[in-house]
């Protein structure tokens, strides 16, 4: 990282204005290519597409990709969502954006564009940081506004053009950052790479399917009573008593500690698929290979959240949608296992209890940690 102050772009950048950030990371160099690209978008569990502009025309194929030669025709892009799920060479580029919190960010997409390339000028409702990898690019960014949409092709959303504010070539290791909202458009000078860092912001609607999920499940799923009610000569009339009655019972369920937790599996969820061991491992088994010296890191794409269970919030890790209760001895250990980092028996200075041990055990069996 180059001259980067977090503290000033929070204050000045952060979902207010884009920047370009020349020289991000001094001396790039790409963790992957286009050929390992082009063998995630073979896989059918991994989300990718093509788009292409051919003869005045757009193409978009979606995954996975079986003929690449047909589909990769005039200027094209392959973009492949989720790359930091499968590739573990990649995580370090997420690392200087660690200020922002582990629940906002949604997932590492790469695209390999040709010559020419771009998707079109569009907007996004998310943040995002563009890193330059390999080759250069051309990226335009516009104010907010009303833009006319654009459907060239009935899996592609664009606008009409706008009057770029920023106009910059991007080279490898340069970084731009958009705030949701701003129209964009980047099109490839050379064949590159561009690292797409996203992140997710829940709106209404997914914030009422976690608690519709909890309720669905019978835990707070009160029903409304109204004992004392006096007489009514209108029985058409509604009162507004009643109507506030309602909205405080679901105030009070979404108040509630079991909403709470509902709420964290819903922030920590990834869409990351379990990928249990052929043959579980046992607590002995780990116990026995932390006091070896074997050391323990997550899987590819693992986030965990961990509440320290102050102001309200309880103490409990969370991993792809998954609760771990935590005990108030153990927090270093989970500290140090919410960390990301590798760790073995030496990176505290006690020694891990039972029910730390039994987590990590879960953990492991499930796939998320190795």
């Amino acid at each position: 990282m180059q001259n980067f102050d977090i503290d000033t772009f929070l204050n000045e950048y952060w979902q207010q204005k884009p920047v370009v950030l020349k020289g991000f990371f001094k001396n790039f160099v790409d963790p992957l290519d286009e050929n390992d690209l082009a063998g995630l978008a073979q896989e059918g569990e991994v989300d990718s597409r093509i788009i292409s502009h051919d003869n005045g025309q757009w193409h978009v194929e979606e995954g996975p990709i079986a003929d690449f030669e047909r589909v990769c025709q005039g200027q094209w892009t392959l973009l492949v969502q989720g790359v930091d799920k499968y590739i573990g060479d990649v995580t370090p580029l997420l690392a200087p954006f660690s200020f922002i919190p582990n629940w906002r960010l949604d997932d590492l997409m790469v695209s390999f564009a040709t010559e020419g390339a771009g998707v079109g000028a569009h907007i996004d409702q998310y943040d995002v940081f563009l890193v330059q990898g390999k080759g250069s690019r051309r990226w335009r960014v516009g104010e907010p506004g009303h833009y006319a949409e654009i459907h060239p092709h009935g899996k592609l959303r664009q606008i009409e053009d706008f009057f770029p504010i920023i106009d910059e070539t991007m080279m490898p290791g340069d970084v731009l950052y958009v705030p949701p909202g701003w129209p964009h458009d980047g099109k490839t000078i050379e064949d590159s790479l561009t690292y797409s860092v996203g992140y997710r912001a829940p709106d209404n609607l997914q914030l009422a399917e976690s608690l519709a999920m909890m309720l669905d499940k019978g835990t707070g799923n009160q029903r409304f009573s109204d004992p004392s009610r006096p007489s009514t000569m209108q029985p058409a009339k509604v009162i507004a008593g009643d109507v506030n009655a309602l909205k405080q019972q679901l105030i009070d369920t979404i108040n509630s500690k079991d909403y709470t937790h509902s709420l964290l599996e819903a922030m920590s969820e990834q869409g990351i698929p379990e990928f249990p061991l052929e043959q579980e491992v046992t607590i002995e088994q780990v116990s026995n290979d932390l006091a070896t010296g074997l050391s323990f890191q997550p899987a590819p794409g693992i986030r965990p959240l961990l509440c320290d269970g102050k102001n309200g919030l309880p103490l409990a890790l969370y991993v792809n949608g998954s609760r771990f209760d935590v005990a108030e001895n153990d927090i270093e250990w989970y500290e140090i296992l919410a960390s990301g980092n590798t760790f073995d028996a030496t990176s505290s200075q006690d020694a891990p209890s039972f029910a730390f041990l039994q987590t990590l055990t879960t953990l492991i069996n499930n796939g998320y940690w190795e």
